[in-house]
């Protein structure tokens, strides 16, 4: 994980973009677990500290055994930097002597002496063996000596390993990072008395963003979660639902990888997650809501809408019942991403969880703590070492793959269904050549596909940069590239890309052009604008191109990764972001390929919305894969209205010849819908798992990933599903 952690925030703070740390070799990446493998790693002035890569405090009871400087001497505590070196220490309180055996030898440490004793011989000290809040500390060149170790000091960092890993002058960044990593955490102001307002906000130390990822490591969204024991996270259940991994960022910026979770409550809306290292981030104190009353302030920090750690002060308004369960109402504002953070007293102790706000933040939900108040004391009982996970599997993305033994396989390949023999994710059709773009992942090539004679027409050149997307819009091919891969910390004076244009008979470049955002996703109208959005840098822009000029005509603010549709008549984006707890849909009003308006969808975690979207053919409905249906008008007060639910999807096609009819699709299950009275009218089923759903004005298409016996490697397929 520290690797990880190492390459994101070197990438934040110096600005660096997929370059090497100085001092290493392009060819080579560095690897801080590999590098720091057996060293400790501490900081003057801190109780953190690293030891063979995993985080730990230097004394868990006492924030105050630090490494310090006396007399211009650095002193380390003897115990810790012992053990941590696999040594075993006994201290004689009569004779205030430490004795530590370590690989064979004997080492004697008398309080006050500037002798140490190896073996028996005599080493003198730099500086005396001291004395500090009932520990003892040494010299750093004794721990050198007695342990045979190389000791790297520079600017308050401290490496002790057995090799020399570090320079000051090379490695001045690598220095700055382990400063930045190690810094320690304010002090707790917790009393048990009524703090002030800007004393309870000091807590936002303890709530940290937790990041969702599908089972492909795409990013899903993010919430909020409380630090209830060293490496244990609090938050709301539909935070880590629907996910196959998880990332934790503090307010210092650091990161840690999620090892899993620990216990999950659906219906209380509550989930505890543990890191894959334990971390030293201070637990909130745990409070009770026995004596809450209406009328009381509370404090809640979140994340909304990604602006990590904000403070929100408000009273509570009352006690709810919502289907069963008690619910705290509070004016202290919860909006997108504030889900899973806590919601505190006066006092600074947690009370409950935020998990909702409706009408845009003016009522505002909270579970009450004593929910999770027996799993609290439960795990943070256990040493973190011991406390178990659950099993991924009831949390990730269920998704019925070709593998599933429930799925029968097909034995053979029946006349629909045409294998490419190439690896696929991203494809766009012609509808009218009934031909197939898509892009190879192996060859980081496009390639044309006829699927009536299963023939490969053409294929463009290898791209230096692997295409994300591309779309088939006027004749051509749009093709999306990013310079680097998608984040959420770079932003847009560091994003760019490029789109490129593709004929589509020979599939050569015809024209491109560059970006100054990470390009997401693409639409392009009949007028000749091409609109593009980012997938980094959290609130980010949608931009519009002249397809002529190549030259930008507008842009508008939007959320990194949004999934985006264009309205039929063209004058309207529909979009739904991909990192947002609840989500959030959003349209934005178009004229002559300019952004003259947007539009917030009135819901925030009324309605599920996931990240697929899609509008019917006949341009009345905003489809969500969640199942959401709302309307699609020009009258910002019926706009984005809910209208009923359908059965839940993960791909929808529509075409303007068949505007009485749309198909969703999801697993190996593909429905045919009534546009008008948006009833199921016919059930498909596909021979593999459907990736991508297409209509022309004759066929239904769709390509999928299937597994055919005696062969274990997946074959990618177009399907003709059904003709009109």
């Amino acid at each position: 994980m520290m690797k990880r952690t190492l390459v994101l925030l070197i990438t934040v703070i110096f600005g660096l973009s997929c370059t090497p740390v100085k001092g290493y070799a392009e060819e080579d990446s560095f690897d801080f677990n590999a590098t720091f493998q057996g060293a400790v790693i501490l900081s003057l002035g801190s109780p953190n500290a690293v030891v063979d890569n995993t985080d730990m405090l230097i004394d868990q009871t006492n924030f105050n055994i630090v490494p310090l400087v006396k007399n211009n001497r650095t002193l380390l505590p003897l115990r810790f930097i012992s053990e941590s070196l696999g040594a075993q220490v006994a201290w004689d309180s009569k004779t205030s002597t430490a004795t530590i055996k370590a690989s064979g030898k004997s080492i004697k440490v008398t309080l006050g002496s500037s002798k140490m004793f190896i073996n028996g011989k005599s080493i003198a000290l730099d500086a005396p063996a001291q004395y500090k809040e009932g520990r003892v500390f040494v010299p750093l060149r004794a721990v050198s000596e007695a342990f045979a170790k190389k000791v790297f000091f520079d600017r308050g960092i401290i490496v002790v390993s057995n090799n020399s890993i570090l320079n000051a002058k090379r490695d001045r960044e690598i220095v700055d990072y382990l400063k930045f990593v190690l810094a320690p955490y304010s002090k707790d102001p917790y009393t048990g008395k009524t703090l002030s307002t800007e004393q309870v906000a000091l807590l936002e130390q303890s709530v940290v963003m937790l990041e969702s990822y599908d089972k492909d490591d795409n990013y899903l969204g993010f919430g909020s979660a409380i630090s209830i024991g060293y490496g244990l996270f609090l938050t709301n259940y539909h935070v880590i639902a629907d996910s196959s991994s998880y990332m934790i960022q503090t307010s210092q910026d650091q990161y840690y990888e999620v090892q899993g979770v620990v216990a999950a409550d659906e219906n209380l809306d509550l989930a505890i997650v543990k890191t894959s290292m334990r971390t030293n981030i201070p637990p909130l104190h745990v409070g009770l809501t026995t004596k809450i009353t209406t009328g009381q302030p509370v404090v809640a920090i979140g994340n909304p809408e990604g602006l990590q750690n904000t403070i929100s002060t408000g009273i509570i308004s009352g006690i709810r019942n919502y289907d069963g369960e008690r619910l705290i109402q509070t004016t202290a504002p919860i909006t997108n991403g504030s889900s899973g953070g806590p919601l505190l007293n006066m006092k600074g102790e947690v009370i409950g969880v935020n998990t909702m706000g409706i009408e845009k933040g003016d009522l505002n939900f909270a579970i009450p703590i004593d929910y999770a108040s027996r799993w609290i004391k439960k795990y943070t009982a256990l040493s973190f070492s011991s406390i178990p996970v659950l099993s991924q599997d009831q949390f990730r993305e269920t998704t019925v793959t070709e593998q599933d033994p429930t799925v029968e396989q097909p034995s053979t390949v029946s006349q629909n269904v045409h294998l490419m023999g190439r690896t696929v994710r991203e494809a766009t059709l012609d509808p009218a050549q009934s031909v197939i773009f898509a892009i190879d992942e192996n060859q980081s090539t496009i390639f044309a596909y006829r699927y009536a004679d299963n023939k490969v027409l053409v294929e463009s050149t290898a791209f230096s940069t692997p295409p994300r997307k591309l779309l088939y819009a006027n004749g051509e091919i749009y093709v999306i590239f990013s310079n680097a891969d998608y984040s959420s910390y770079r932003f847009e004076e560091q994003q760019g890309g490029q789109i490129v244009v593709l004929e589509a008979d020979t599939l050569k470049i015809k024209d491109q052009w560059d970006t100054r955002i990470d390009p997401y996703e693409i639409e392009v109208d009949q007028s000749g604008h091409v609109y593009v959005n980012s997938g980094s840098g959290q609130w980010t822009s949608i931009i519009s191109y002249d397809r002529t000029t190549e030259k930008e005509v507008s842009s508008a603010t939007i959320r990194q990764g949004s999934h985006m549709v264009m309205h039929p008549a063209e004058d309207r984006i529909y979009a739904v972001d991909s990192d947002a707890s609840p989500r959030d849909i959003e349209m934005f009003r178009l004229m002559d390929g300019k952004f003259t308006g947007n539009q917030d969808s009135p819901y925030h975690g009324d309605y599920k919305f996931s990240t697929v979207i899609g509008i019917t053919p006949d341009g009345k409905y905003v489809l969500n894969g969640a199942g959401t249906v709302l309307s699609a008008t020009n009258n910002s007060a019926s706009n984005m209205q809910y209208v009923t639910a359908i059965d839940p999807f993960d791909y929808v096609a529509v075409h303007s010849a068949h505007k009485e009819t749309f198909f969703t699709g999801k697993d190996r299950m593909i429905k045919q819908y009534d546009t008008e009275s948006l009833k199921v009218t016919d059930t498909l089923t596909t021979t593999g798992t459907i990736l991508k759903l297409f209509m022309s004005d004759k066929q239904l298409i769709a390509i999928t990933k299937i597994t055919l016996p005696g062969n274990p490697l997946p074959q990618y397929a177009v399907e003709t599903v059904k003709d009109f």
